[in-house]
């Protein structure tokens, strides 16, 4: 039994060792991937590359991830991938190795008890492993859905102060498309980059730039995009006066955020109760004890 479970402990690890190692490989993206990072549309971007230093692994990953992503219908996080900058496959990849890692566990620790003199009927592992498994395997559902919602307020921020960039450069008299351009170029951060690249992308497509920020909006998620999209069109097509649009917008989307925030920060506070009442009544039982021993046990 135990040289069984040696065997299965050992060929576990190193099938969650491999898919580890796969993902953190480095690779050559083509041109197609390349130009898909440009099109916010784009929700899924071939990450693997036949032509790079690891052509088998990137052939065995070709024939089992795309099969794999359908079978667990990874395909409804697209939107929750798309602002990670992640595939539906990377995914894929974490789920497997989590829940072989789970199932790798508890098999691990019966060899290490049965090692020490300790054996455990082969049943209890297989069961720990199973649960556990299936435990993991949803945690980079979770880890994902809160990189995503963090990703998300950055750009709800972003948006906002692009919203002001705008208006200010609507009010030096700069037209609609000029005035998104230079509010796109004045910042620096991730997010103001996903922005440039949306313009690029609309202004390749031969669309107009207010297209490129509703796609940005629409795939990742953040529709405050796709209310500075509405305003740009309003003045791009018919030349409305949008300058106190966008500082009435700007000023809503602030409000929201801080109310966010402050909903938040009272969250943490109340998270914080039970254990400050914790500590406070595990003191008044160390001072408490001495007199209460006294008193029982004179």
């Amino acid at each position: 039994m135990n040289g069984w479970l040696i065997l299965l402990a050992g060929a576990m690890t190193g099938v969650g060792v491999a898919l580890l190692v796969g993902t953190l490989v480095p690779t050559h993206p083509d041109l197609h991937a390349a130009m898909a990072r440009l099109d916010p549309r784009a929700v899924e971007v071939d990450a693997f590359d036949p032509s790079g230093r690891h052509p088998r692994l990137d052939r065995v990953r070709r024939r089992v991830l795309p099969p794999l992503v359908e079978a667990l219908g990874l395909r409804r996080f697209a939107a929750d991938l798309h602002v990670v900058a992640q595939t539906a496959e990377d995914l894929a990849v974490r789920k497997v190795a989590y829940a072989l890692a789970g199932l790798a566990a508890p098999v691990l620790l019966a060899v290490v008890l049965g090692a020490t003199g300790v054996v455990l009927p082969g049943v209890v592992p297989a069961l720990l492993g199973v649960v556990l498994a299936g435990l993991l395997f949803f945690v980079p559902d979770a880890d994902l859905h809160r990189r995503a919602s963090t990703a998300r307020e950055d750009l709800r921020r972003a948006a906002s102060v692009y919203l002001e960039l705008v208006a200010l450069e609507r009010a030096a008299d700069a037209g609609t498309n000029e005035a998104l351009d230079r509010a796109a170029n004045i910042g620096t951060s991730r997010e103001f980059v996903q922005i440039r690249d949306a313009l690029f992308s609309a202004h390749l497509a031969g669309q107009p730039p207010w297209q490129g920020l509703a796609d940005l909006g629409a795939a990742n998620g953040v529709p405050e995009f796709g209310d500075l999209a509405d305003i740009t069109r309003t003045a791009g097509e018919s030349g409305a006066a949008i300058y106190a649009s966008l500082r009435a917008r700007a000023s809503s989307l602030r409000t929201q955020l801080l109310t966010a925030a402050t909903a938040k920060a009272n969250a943490a506070s109340e998270h914080m109760v039970v254990p400050v009442a914790m500590l406070g009544l595990t003191f008044m039982v160390l001072l408490a004890y001495p007199a209460f021993a006294r008193i029982l046990y004179g």
